[in-house]
């Protein structure tokens, strides 16, 4: 991860350099689950092996909230499709 350092998008704690990103703690969780999510729903999707066990982790130590689940339930009445990562993680 990259050392602690001012950020360059005002209140956002999202930090960019070296050609590497480190969002906020707070939006690691629901990253992971996006890109968990679409290497599951889109074949063609796919992760390196080094950033998806960083998802995967990041899937575990940060955990879903109320507002993710109800929002993946929300989603899935609309799209009448169900996200496999936000079931097992909302149950």
């Amino acid at each position: 991860m990259l050392p602690d350092g001012s950020s360059s998008f005002g209140s956002c704690d999202m930090q960019i350099g070296k050609r590497k990103a480190q969002p906020p703690k707070n939006s690691r969780g629901m990253i992971a689950r996006s890109y968990l999510y679409m290497e599951g729903a889109y074949k063609r999707y796919k992760m390196g092996k080094s950033q998806r066990k960083l998802m995967e982790a990041w899937n575990k130590m940060y955990p879903v909230n109320k507002w993710e689940c109800e929002r993946a339930g929300r989603i899935e009445m609309i799209q009448g499709n169900v996200n496999e990562v936000m079931r097992e993680r909302c149950e």
